[in-house]
């Protein structure tokens, strides 16, 4: 999992996995900067979800580039402290690459606005993608007349709770430990690059009033 800024007390529960959480924390303008950057993005996403190694090639195929422009990329996050050099597995011919840590935790939105700024910007266009792909897909299934699943879940979902401070705290915690729940399940098996991939995008946003976040 990767945040903006962190979920704060209550939001996890290290109980569900077995090492404690090693975030990786990321406050450096420059550093925000670097991920501005689709392939970078989709790797960090990938090495930190999993928690598992990756090679230049495997993460190349997922991002649709060369492997030697993605040891370019994976160089840079390497700089920044995103990523590390893994132990060789197999022959050892290709190096392997995993997340710095099991978590990505971004400094606050008032430090470098812009930067965060550009980064969220990435995050928002590749996620778009994938929407307007799953709206392809489903789109495809319907004209070759294929029924949904009864319980298939909305492309998007967007809405308001009225909740009190205390109700939004324990609310946001809740969603972060099914969360936590949920990702402590795969088996690493399951994490390898042929792994089944269900991708989600959080935000919660309180109500601003007169320029005062409520």
């Amino acid at each position: 999992m990767s945040q903006n800024t962190s979920p704060g007390p209550g939001a996890s529960n290290p109980g569900l996995s077995p090492a404690p959480p090693q975030p990786v924390s990321i406050s450096d303008p420059q550093a925000i900067r670097a991920l501005a950057h689709e392939a970078r993005l989709t790797v960090l996403e990938e090495l930190f979800a999993s928690q598992s190694t990756r090679t230049a090639t495997e993460l190349a195929t997922r991002c649709e580039l060369t492997p030697s422009a993605m040891s370019y990329h994976l160089r840079a996050l390497e700089k920044y402290g995103y990523v590390v050099r893994a132990a060789s597995e197999g022959d050892g011919r290709e190096r392997r690459w995993k997340a710095a840590g099991s978590q990505l935790v971004l400094g606050s939105l008032s430090d470098s606005t812009s930067a965060k700024n550009a980064y969220l910007n990435v995050q928002l266009n590749a996620f778009r993608e994938r929407l307007s792909a799953e709206i392809a897909r489903r789109d495809k299934e319907r004209k070759e007349g294929k029924e949904p699943e009864p319980d298939r879940a909305p492309v998007l979902t967007t809405g308001v709770v009225f909740l009190s401070e205390s109700q939004r705290k324990d609310f946001i915690a809740k969603v972060y430990d099914l969360l936590y729940e949920y990702e402590a399940l795969a088996e690493p098996e399951a994490r390898g690059v042929d792994g089944e991939r269900l991708y989600y995008m959080l935000s919660f946003l309180p109500e601003i009033r007169d320029g005062q976040v409520r």
